[in-house]
């Protein structure tokens, strides 16, 4: 309870709009004429979210007959609250807000009140009023000749569920006397669907919508409209199509954050969701065939849940044997259509990969017959070379090494495939004229494993790679360049490294580097005419040496 300050909503509200905004009000006095004396009017503010029909809430909540304050046959009750002559219930944390009229801070000392718990125990002695705040219902009752504009302020109280607080006021001069008093009571509260609606009777659930917030005048015979059986029905069962459901709620929501719902078909749940409307339906849209279970509950209480399943029948099209069936037609029309069209694909597929293929041959052909001058451009290269250095014994010698070179390459050029020997043999002949002009050192070593006679690779693939390396790598050295080409077994694999100690070169460049592109052009096209083998090719510098390495994937199956 907080009885040293007041609410700011009640303090600072000088016309009524906040607090109606946020509160209901309820009051009640002995007498119903409050301009006599001496007949105090007790005030309660509470939250105004959630409430029970207030014209039958005895008989929804009946453990509020055990504090009824009425004391004659009339009183008085608002039409959107409860009645102060008897026990208002409390839903929410917000609890009560209890005010008196008639005592003011000029007559405080002569009043006392006190609050008990389920009309047993003292939860707060009697004291006396010391806040007054703005009166919200003006009255005559401190002084018959003046309007009450000031009320005592009592404070704010906070209760236990499925417990009441009872505010009593007496007069000191009369202490076996009470003045007047008000319970109120924390009831344990969860949602209860009293109808469901398809979208087809939309006009029912607008009857029943306007039954329930008619003016409680035009209902003399006070019926309660949450009983009409003619428009409210729990259905638990709905065909296919009924799948736009409306749960209608018997009590009175002003707040679509109050309820809150969780729709769980099987395993799937959508989780606790905030309503979607201000009033006390849930509209569920669009629910695919099912057993499901709808939670509801309100954000004030949220322990407590009100549980509601129903079924939601499949359209025969809609049934596993239905579906299994026509999945089962489906597949064979598709099946059948899928036989007449395949002999076509299949020939036009053939042929595609035919013509594909003799495409890239094509340009393979056109590609190793570029190996030839170019390598021819480079060796008149290094015979012009020693010519211009008088050297003529070496020119020579490597005339007559480069017609043996010529005459092996022209026999690998007519072939796309050679055998290892082969392409060792011109790698030979090339290194050794090219030792002659340059002076390196060189080696090639072949794994055990390997049979140079038995296994191919692609005609002159190594030449422009070793050409490389000479070149941009050991050809600067003289006779401290190194070069070494190495073939290995790996599984299935073949591996084939070309190193040298050059100072290595950037092989984006494609200015000083013809054969490296024509390599990279020509494994491209021939992993495309490959089946089931493939080769990478990748250049590294470790330990300051360039490494290229080919790999022959599943080349020695």
């Amino acid at each position: 309870m907080n009885l040293n300050s007041i609410h700011p909503v009640i303090q600072h509200d000088q016309h009524g709009d906040s607090i109606r905004k946020y509160f209901s009000h309820t009051f009640y006095s002995n007498h119903t004429k409050f301009s006599l004396q001496n007949n105090l009017m007790i005030s309660a503010f509470f939250s105004n979210k959630l409430a029970v029909n207030y014209e039958h809430v005895l008989e929804k909540i009946p453990q509020l007959k055990a504090y009824s304050h009425r004391k004659l046959k009339a009183y008085v009750r608002g039409l959107d609250s409860y009645a102060g002559a008897f026990t208002v219930p409390i839903f929410d944390s917000t609890g009560i807000i209890v005010t008196v009229n008639g005592i003011n801070a000029q007559n405080a000392n002569k009043y006392q009140f006190r609050v008990l718990e389920n009309n047993k125990k003292v939860v707060l002695p009697w004291t006396t009023p010391k806040l007054f705040a703005d009166a919200y219902i003006m009255t005559k009752i401190a002084d018959s000749t003046k309007v009450d504009d000031v009320t005592a302020y009592l404070g704010q109280f906070k209760g236990d569920y499925g417990k009441a607080l009872t505010f009593e006021v007496r007069k000191i001069d009369n202490p076996d006397s009470i003045a007047i008093s008000l319970s109120a009571y924390w009831a344990k509260w969860r949602p209860r669907v009293v109808g469901v609606f398809t979208f087809s009777q939309l006009p029912e659930f607008l009857s029943i919508f306007k039954e329930q917030w008619k003016d409680p005048r035009l209902n003399p015979e006070r019926v309660d409209w949450s009983k009409n059986t003619t428009f409210l029905k729990l259905k638990k069962d709905f065909r296919s199509n009924e799948n736009n459901l409306i749960f209608y709620l018997d009590d009175i929501i002003k707040s679509k954050n109050i309820i809150e719902y969780n729709l769980v078909k099987g395993t799937d749940s959508t989780g606790w969701t905030a309503n979607d409307f201000d009033f006390n339906l849930v509209w569920l849209k669009n629910l695919s065939p099912g057993k499901y279970e709808l939670l509801i509950r309100y954000s004030v209480q949220r322990i407590h849940v009100c549980k509601y399943t129903f079924t939601i029948h499949p359209a025969w099209y809609q049934t596993l044997w239905a579906k299994i069936g026509l999945c089962v037609l489906g597949l064979l029309a598709i099946g059948f259509i899928i036989l007449l069209r395949r002999s076509g694909q299949q020939a036009e597929k053939l042929k595609a990969q035919d013509t594909l293929k003799q495409v890239v041959q094509t340009e393979l052909k056109s590609i190793r017959s570029q190996f030839n001058p170019h390598f021819v451009f480079n060796a008149l290269s290094s015979i012009q070379g020693l010519i211009t250095k008088n050297d003529s014994e070496n020119a020579s010698r490597y005339l007559i090494e480069f017609s043996n070179l010529m005459r092996e390459s022209l026999k690998a050029t007519n072939n796309e495939f050679v055998s290892i020997s082969s392409e060792v043999k011109i790698l030979e002949n090339y290194l050794n004229l090219e030792k002659l002009r340059f002076g390196f050192n060189y080696q090639i070593e072949i794994g055990i494993q390997i049979d140079t006679n038995a296994i191919e690779i692609p005609s002159l693939f190594l030449q422009p790679l070793v050409e490389n390396a000479v070149k941009h790598g050991i050809s600067s050295l003289q006779e401290h360049g190194m070069l070494s080409v190495s073939f290995d077994k790996i599984d299935n694999d073949m591996s084939i490294q070309v190193r040298d100690n050059g100072q290595g070169f950037d092989q984006n460049n494609k200015s000083g580097g013809f054969g490296l592109q024509l390599t990279k052009e020509r494994i491209k096209l021939l992993n495309q005419t490959l089946n089931g083998q493939h080769i990478e090719f990748s250049i590294n510098r470790i330990q300051n040496e360039t490494q290229v390495t080919i790999y022959f994937k599943n080349w020695l199956i």
